[in-house]
Order: C-alpha cells, then sequence, then structure tokens
C-alpha cells in the first residue's frame, strides 16, 4: 500500500500515523463507505482504515473473490503497509470472518498482531451455519433474497440496472461465507476480543455469540445492541463509544457476559 494511504476514506501519511489504526471489513455486498460516518465520528482519535475489497466501489470492475483464503491472502498483501503498530481489526458478519481468519494467518506467520478483535453480526465460525447456498441462485431468486434481509436499499432493489451491477459482487461474498469450513488450528489467539450482536438479529441471537469465547485465549467482551442484523448502520454512536473506550479510554466496557 501506498503512502497515500488509498484504502482511507480520506488521505493521511501512513509513516505519520500515532493513533490506533482501525481496520474495518465489511459484511457481503458492502463496500468501504460503509464506514464513513465512523470515520466522521472517530476523527482525531482512531484512524479508521477501510480497504475496498474486488467487485465493489473503486474496484467494481475487478473480479471478486469467492473463496475466504483468498480474500485474507489479498488482505494480508493489501494492507502490509498498516499491519504493524497499533492497530485492531473490525468486521462485520463476512467482515467479521475475515478478521477472524486474517488474524490466525497473521498469528501462523509470526506477524505482527492486532491489538482487538472486533466482531459483530457474526455466529462463532465452530458452529453450523446456514444450508441454503445462496450463491447458487438465480438472480431473481438472490435478489428476493436480499429483500428478506433488510440490508439492501429498496431504491437499490428496484433498479435493474444497479442490481445486474451487484449481483455478481453479492453471489461472490456469499460464496465466501457458503464455503467456509472452520479448522482447529494450532496458532492460538491470545488477542482480546469483543463480539457484537443485535438484539433482534433472527439468525445469531446474542446467546450464540459465547461461541467466541474459545476463539481465542485473550478476554472476550460479548455486547448486545438494538437493532436487526444491520444494527450497525443505526447504532454509530454506540459502536464508535465502544471503540473509543476500548482503544482509548481506560474505562472497563459494560457488556453481556
Amino acid at each position: 500500500m501506498k503512502n497515500d494511504c488509498h484504502l482511507h476514506l480520506k488521505k493521511c501519511d501512513v509513516g505519520s500515523i500515532q493513533r490506533p489504526k482501525l481496520i474495518c471489513l465489511p459484511y457481503a455486498g458492502g463496500s468501504q463507505y460503509v464506514f464513513t460516518p465512523w470515520i466522521q465520528a472517530l476523527e482525531g482519535r482512531i484512524d479508521v482504515i477501510a480497504p475496498e475489497l474486488p467487485g465493489r466501489g473503486r474496484r467494481i470492475m475487478e473480479a471478486p473473490k469467492t473463496r475466504l483464503r483468498d480474500v485474507v491472502h489479498w488482505l494480508s498483501n493489501e494492507l502490509h503497509d498498516v499491519l504493524h503498530g497499533d492497530f485492531a481489526l473490525w468486521g462485520h458478519s463476512m467482515g467479521a470472518l475475515l478478521a477472524y481468519e486474517l488474524a490466525r494467518t497473521l498469528a501462523a506467520n509470526e506477524r505482527a498482531m492486532p491489538r482487538h478483535l472486533f466482531l459483530s453480526g457474526a455466529r462463532p465460525p465452530q458452529l453450523p451455519r446456514h444450508t441454503e447456498r445462496y450463491h447458487e441462485l438465480d438472480d431473481a431468486a438472490l435478489a428476493s433474497k436480499l429483500s428478506q434481509m433488510n440490508g439492501t436499499p429498496v431504491e437499490v432493489l428496484a433498479d435493474s440496472d444497479l442490481m445486474a451491477l451487484i449481483l455478481p459482487t453479492v453471489r461472490a461474498d456469499f460464496a465466501i461465507c457458503e464455503t467456509y469450513h472452520w479448522h482447529p488450528d494450532p496458532h492460538t489467539l491470545h488477542v482480546p476480543m469483543t463480539v457484537i450482536g443485535g438484539d433482534q438479529d433472527p439468525d445469531i441471537p446474542v446467546a450464540k455469540l459465547q461461541g467466541w469465547r474459545s476463539c481465542t485465549n485473550g478476554p472476550v467482551s460479548i455486547i448486545e445492541m438494538a437493532g436487526h442484523h444491520f444494527f450497525l448502520r443505526d447504532q454509530v454512536e454506540a459502536i464508535t463509544d465502544v471503540l473509543v473506550e476500548t482503544l482509548i479510554s481506560p474505562t472497563p466496557l459494560r457488556t453481556a457476559g
């Protein structure tokens, strides 16, 4: 990554960063712009780094990747210049799996480790996943699934040209999640985790988040926030408070477990 920091949503000089760095990875179909409100809320306190994955946003013309290991390899290379010093990883849903496996890859390769993992809207990787193969659906059925998930704006769903542009990326992202298989790793993580779930998420009840405790030897905080699976859109203030309290303030977090 060049020093003009093209993975940031704003320009910066990597060499001058003294604040904690927060690398943010999106949910399936999401782009770096999901995290724009965080950059504004955390300006001057935490540097948000949001890599644009292939197949979306500025990289819409690049073929999206369909296997998690390939995305993790891409991330470890793309983020090489920022995966050092005081950094943490945040991922939501698919992004949580990417953050977790990126941390495991860093540990296996004896590279610098994140100070903290923030994992939201994601079931623990060792638990069974849904058996439906969304990435194998035809376009109409896949668009219908997106509508049911309440994660895609109505105006986007109604725009056939736009849907034709984004469906290949959504399909690839579902393939990443649906072909992922967790394997125990001798390189056990020793990283603190904060795991966050929405209290109205029908697929990932907060009780299931307890399973993340077995994924690290570090302390795990579990936080419940109001909202469905995409609660991060409506909980910017609550989430940024958690980030500041964890990465900057010595005040302990109030958790659900």
